[in-house]
């Protein structure tokens, strides 16, 4: 009875059974959750609103362990981090005491790499990528001719209905390309009144609220987007304008049937019909890209989380599809319960993510010749009975092969056989796609990334080995990084590790993941596009820069420090120092606290604007690191200093800093 219908959803997937509901609350089709005889234990750590704390989500974690849960779904997180990040050093601590952590790795694909959710970072942790539904329950509508599913938006509702006198009208520029929609100015001219406007699904520039807002100011009757490149996105919309994402092979019919003939009608499903997903069973676009700050391979496997079915409120009608690594994440859980289950006194909390990894099923991107990259899939979709039967694990369950000028090029994996019989083992490698995200030369990841073929090479100390029942066999394995990328743009490349019995048991592999280039020399603060930034309210409430000796009465001033972070910084700090250049400490502030300590990556856009982060400032400063409270600042001349240490450095000030002097002010 949760007021959004998020946690009912969540708890629908681990352990719901709708399989025998006769009566008004019938799902639309029979289904079963992935542990219908788990035990749940709900904690509630959100309001209504969706927001929470830290303190909060480790209270609840440390309840369930002391309440006897075996596995804790955290179907959240707050972007991306580092392992020190107060959740995933939790969820370690339990770990190493029996428990399973299960998080999602984030919905944050369209933002490009670095990105993998804070939650699921920790060294024992499972971190969840999603995989789409192949099948799927859509609404649909007919177009000259064709029947195209369509995705509505959340704020909308579940069901487009406009008369047939609401034809298309594609957003072409002049030069007949098909436009996002997030400009005003591209409607200019243009009369779109009463019409279904059909926009490129591409939202690297802006999301749907705005888009819809913009759309609806024009008139139109709705807004369709074309998605790219594949499938149907979750979009938010605006309340009471009806909008939707349709699948990519469906837009470029609906735009071939349009060109044939403008006028044709549209004509809106009353229920919803069963179709087959464009690029379901791969990779869900939303599923966020790792590595993580230390570059550790994370995600570490993925589930079904695009378009499914599950419980919802019976206020909200029961049951409804949703999309997101917070529907991975509870798939993969409850795949750990009927693991607990089917191996009764069997393993527990490392040791079964490294079964669950060993034996899930290697995907390629929709498209795609090469395997997705492990940056992505982690070490593939989770699969349930190959754990359950392999009789083979492969320790580590993953390599981090770090940088160029890190290269951990000699790595020792153990082969164990857990069967009953000697078995012999072919030792082969697979690369997967790379990722290159500073192709542009901005210094800033672009979120449209560069697949590319850069491939590392693998040596085995032995090609084959055989390995008697209950025993091991450790191989040494030698890499070499990529001979194809640019090291000037850090391209991420990744591939399997795989073992494969000779008489047809399930084949078992690790993932590895690494950087071409030198890690700390990858940009961290947008410096291009204007950050870091001091800035002062003005009479309106509105952020202006700073006059240079601006001079402050904290009785009334508000000023803020603006941060925009392409990549993880092991320490983000803004120092204040005297007239003479002392330092005198770190600015604290009153939205984000202590401006000191590690830092993932910011997103890209958010409605068309650029995000960052603000430090809101009253004058109040932290004198150490170690500095339990603030204190003012006496009257006098300062200046602030942002400094970003560079990834992999010892930390020495300034030599291991991007540093920026934000001017001088006065109090």
């Amino acid at each position: 009875m949760d007021c959004q219908g998020h946690g009912s959803h969540v708890a629908g997937i681990v352990g719901g059974d709708a399989r025998n509901i006769t009566g008004p609350l019938a799902p639309p089709q029979p289904w079963v959750g992935v542990a219908p005889e788990v035990t749940l234990g709900g904690y509630r750590v959100f309001g209504c609103t969706g927001v929470t704390g830290t303190d909060i989500l480790l209270a609840a974690m440390e309840k369930a362990f002391n309440d006897g849960m075996n596995i804790i779904n955290m179907s959240l997180g707050g972007g991306s981090s580092y392992k020190g990040y107060p959740t995933a050093v939790l969820g370690d601590k339990l770990s190493k005491m029996g428990m399973t952590l299960i998080a999602s790795a984030g919905n944050d694909g369209s933002e490009g790499v670095w990105m993998v959710g804070n939650t699921g970072l920790g060294d024992e942790s499972t971190s969840v990528a999603s995989f789409t539904n192949a099948f799927g329950r859509f609404q649909t509508f007919t177009y000259g001719g064709g029947k195209f599913p369509y995705n509505p938006a959340s704020n909308f509702g579940s069901v487009i209905d406009l008369p047939a006198s609401a034809t298309l009208f594609p957003l072409f520029d002049k030069a007949g390309v098909l436009q996002d929609g997030c400009d005003a100015a591209a409607y200019t001219g243009l009369d779109v009144k009463g019409k279904v406007v059909l926009a490129l699904g591409d939202y690297t520039r802006c999301g749907s609220g705005a888009r819809a807002t913009i759309a609806k100011a024009t008139g139109a009757a709705g807004l369709l987007t074309h998605t790219t490149p594949f499938g149907m996105t979750n979009i938010g919309g605006i309340a009471g304008f009806p909008m939707a994402s349709i699948e990519h092979a469906g837009g470029d019919a609906v735009l071939a049937a349009y060109k044939k003939n403008p006028a044709n009608a549209f004509t809106w499903s009353k229920t919803p019909s069963d179709i087959t997903v464009e690029g379901g069973g791969t990779l869900s676009d939303f599923s966020s890209y790792g590595l993580d700050g230390d570059l550790r391979s994370k995600p570490d496997v993925g589930g079904p989380g695009g378009n499914i079915l599950s419980a919802y409120p019976r206020a909200k009608g029961a049951y409804a599809v949703l999309s997101g690594t917070s529907m991975s994440s509870p798939y993969v859980a409850g795949s750990q319960a009927l693991f607990y289950q089917g191996k009764k006194g069997g393993p527990r909390g490392l040791e079964t993510r490294k079964i669950f990894k060993n034996t899930a099923t290697l995907t390629k991107s929709f498209g795609s010749k090469n395997l997705a990259s492990a940056a992505k899939q982690g070490a593939g979709l989770i699969n349930v009975m190959n754990a359950l039967t392999s009789t083979t694990t492969i320790t580590p369950d993953h390599i981090d092969l770090l940088d160029s000028i890190r290269l951990r090029k000699t790595q020792k994996i153990t082969i164990k056989n857990t069967g009953k019989k000697t078995e012999t083992y072919v030792l082969s490698h697979s690369p997967a796609e790379a990722l290159n995200s500073y192709y542009d030369g901005t210094g800033y990841p672009n979120p449209a990334i560069h697949f590319e073929e850069d491939f590392a090479s693998v040596t085995f100390s032995q090609n084959k080995v055989k390995i008697p029942a209950g025993k091991s066999a450790t191989i040494t394995l030698n890499f070499a990084e990529p001979k194809a990328g640019d090291a000037k743009q850090f391209p991420i490349y990744s591939g399997y590790v795989i073992a494969t019995p000779e008489k047809g048991n399930v084949p078992v592999h690790i993932p590895y993941t690494g950087v071409k280039g030198d890690i700390s020399q990858v940009p961290i603060m947008d410096v291009k596009r204007g950050w870091p930034k001091f800035q002062v309210a003005n009479a309106q409430g509105q952020l202006v820069p700073a006059p240079a000796n601006y001079k402050f009465d904290w009785k009334k001033d508000t000023a803020a420090v603006l941060v925009r972070l392409g990549s993880h910084t092991p320490s983000l700090t803004v120092r204040i120092y005297d007239a003479a250049n002392n330092l005198k400490g770190y600015l604290s502030s009153t939205n984000n606290g202590p401006a000191f300590g590690f830092s993932g990556r910011t997103k890209n856009i958010k409605d068309g604007k650029l995000v960052q982060t603000g430090y809101i400032w009253k004058g109040e400063v932290f004198a150490e690191l170690n500095s339990t409270s603030p204190t003012a600042l006496p009257s006098g001349t300062y200046s602030l200093v942002v400094a970003a240490q560079k990834k992999f450095t010892a930390g020495a000030y300034p030599a291991d800093f991007e540093v920026y002097n934000l001017g001088s002010f006065k109090q």
